[in-house]
């Protein structure tokens, strides 16, 4: 078996005596305040807040400022209210587990027979739909469960059953697919990033010993593996028991879990402190979760390193599975596609020809049109405000070192632990607590809140994998350590700042759980999209969904492709790497 491997030459360390002078400026804590403030006001204050409601009763629809512990003992004393619990993180937990298993041969033949330079192109088709409309992707499995679903009329078609099945139905085994198929591309992910630590040097040469490939697979791929593989099955797990959507759309009287609970107590039921509760426990599971990954994933620096080589010896079995994955993906949006291009005036089959009839009539409706100039709005102020914060935070991070750095990042990845409606739950209590009315302005502070984190850190992979002896150079002719960042660090950043604000933006058009809490009167485009497969679902609407996929699926490419762009080349400066510097910084030497 022959192993290629990836030998490229280490970038040359930095002197200490530069980066103490590049510390004096770009260093300093201070950067990454405005960041840290953000997430400090928009999470960890409402928090307190909630944490406070949870201990207030509510009475006839109004929250009584009474210290008591009646919202919990209520929830220990109420069978409907913790066993929904354990049977949700049962149900989450069997649907995590599912997606994990059928996943796992997909990333290992990505991560292990891929030569390394294409990786990235089987990665970004696999990843992409994970990032678009999640409410389209399970509009789309509306379409194809259920006894008049387009799986069951199918198979009855073509004679292989007589009536419809029960796995394929709206009900409680459709929504297990549909989180499967929702999770799928998250569960990949975590898993291809552990297994590309795995040399396969090390499973030839327990081959040599005789260890069979089921050996090899427990004794040696598993445990290097184990990072990404308990990764994807909490984060997967933590996403389940956030999501009130998916089960409502699917599963009808059959989709209700313990999120449906909670987000029932801030809508009909009004009971603000006892939904207060009911989320904190919520909370509580998640960071159980979150300290079961962090104990096992503790000795994982130990078990392998990036060596980016790969087994080239060929495999037909995976390569048929890794294409029929991709094709599980794909199916159910190219079904979208054929729909909004019939030329008929319900939504399913016979395909009576094209027409592009259904994509005009998108303009003709001007709610739909008030919601697009919303999500506009909310985009590029969302977007705006956590590229200018993210940049400046990075900054200061891909520089600092020690407990500071540790803390900082640990502070603006909060959100990204957290289920948006816990989020939502908590501004919206925060809101209701100052007596501020809810509006457009709250969806832009959400969705700041939630994409600052993907700037931050998308900027941060960036900027540390520049050279830093470039920006040493422009010093040493004289300029500022800000003006050597602005016109030699942020330029070569570019692309990652530009991929971030593409992925935020595509990220913040498809929003809708967090969306669907704090918004006011106002309605954006994925809320009228979920009233529409509410109530009526007509073919201009699956036009407009796949509209929305396809700009989506765009930006999504383009800006994966711009953070990429660059990664495959050694990052050694030149012998002459003062002439690199941009001629006008030499004025400064003088």
């Amino acid at each position: 078996m022959k192993i290629i491997p990836d030998d490229r030459p280490n970038p040359s360390p930095t002197p200490p005596k530069r980066r103490k002078k590049l510390a004096a400026d770009l260093e300093n804590p201070v950067f990454s305040l405005p960041a840290l403030a953000v997430i400090v006001v928009g999470v960890f204050v409402p928090m307190a807040v909630l944490i406070v409601y949870s201990l207030w009763p509510t009475v006839d629809q109004e929250v009584i400022r009474e210290w008591t512990f009646t919202n919990y003992l209520r929830f220990f004393e109420s069978e409907v209210y913790w066993g929904t619990l354990l049977g949700s993180l049962l149900f989450a937990s069997l649907a995590s587990a599912l997606t994990v298993i059928l996943t796992f041969p997909f990333a290992y033949f990505v991560a292990l027979k891929v030569q390394p330079e294409r990786r990235l192109i089987w990665v970004l088709v696999a990843v992409v739909p994970f990032f678009t409309s999640y409410l389209i992707r399970v509009f789309a499995w509306m379409n194809l469960l259920g006894d008049t679903g387009l799986l069951n009329q199918g198979l009855m078609y073509f004679g292989l059953i007589k009536n419809p099945l029960w796995i394929l139905g709206l009900n409680s085994s459709g929504i297990v697919l549909t989180f499967i198929y929702l999770l799928f591309p998250l569960a990949f992910l975590t898993t291809f990033i552990a297994l590309e630590r795995t040399n396969p040097t090390i499973l030839e040469a327990a081959a040599d010993l005789g260890a069979r490939p089921w050996q090899g697979l427990f004794y040696v791929t598993l445990p290097v593996a184990r990072t990404g593989i308990v990764g994807g099955f909490v984060f997967s797990t933590i996403t389940i028991l956030g999501d009130y959507v998916t089960p409502q759309l699917i599963g009808g009287t059959d989709g209700y879990l313990y999120s449906n609970i909670i987000q029932r107590q801030f809508g009909s039921s009004v009971q603000w402190g006892f939904g207060s509760a009911l989320a904190l426990i919520l909370l509580v599971v998640v960071f159980v979760l979150l300290l079961v990954l962090r104990q096992v994933t503790g000795g994982a620096a130990q078990v392998g390193t990036f060596s980016r080589q790969f087994n080239p010896s060929r495999s037909p079995v995976l390569k048929a599975y890794a294409i029929a994955f991709l094709a599980f993906l794909y199916t159910p949006i190219g079904l979208l596609v054929v729909l909004a291009l019939n030329d008929n005036t319900s939504i399913g089959f016979p395909f009576n020809g094209v027409t592009f009839h259904w994509f005009a009539a998108i303009l003709d409706d001007p709610l739909l049109l008030e919601s697009l100039r919303n999500s506009l709005i909310v985009a590029f102020a969302s977007v705006s405000i956590s590229v200018a914060l993210g940049t400046v935070a990075a900054v200061q991070l891909a520089r600092s070192h020690g407990q500071w750095r540790q803390a900082s990042l640990a502070i603006i990845s909060v959100p990204l632990f957290l289920p948006p409606m816990l989020l939502g739950l908590a501004i919206i209590i925060g809101l209701n607590a100052l007596g501020i009315e809810r509006g457009l302005w709250t969806i832009i502070i959400g969705h700041t809140i939630l994409w600052l984190p993907v700037v931050t850190l998308l900027v941060l992979i960036r900027l540390e994998g520049l050279d830093p002896n470039l920006e040493l150079a422009a010093m040493d002719l004289g300029a500022p350590p800000m003006t050597a960042l602005v016109r030699v660090s942020v330029p070569q950043a570019l692309p990652g700042i530009v991929a971030a604000a593409l992925i935020s933006f595509a990220l913040s058009m498809d929003e809708f759980i967090l969306t669907a809490l704090v918004t006011g009167a106002d309605s954006t485009l994925p809320l009228y999209i979920f009233g529409q497969l509410r109530f009526s679902v007509t073919p201009a609407v699956v036009a407009l969904s796949v509209s929305l996929l396809l700009v989506s699926f765009a930006l999504l490419v383009t800006g994966a492709l711009l953070a990429t762009r660059g990664k495959g080349r050694p990052s050694v400066p030149a012998p002459n790497a003062i002439k690199t510097v941009p001629s006008d910084l030499q004025k400064h030497k003088d």
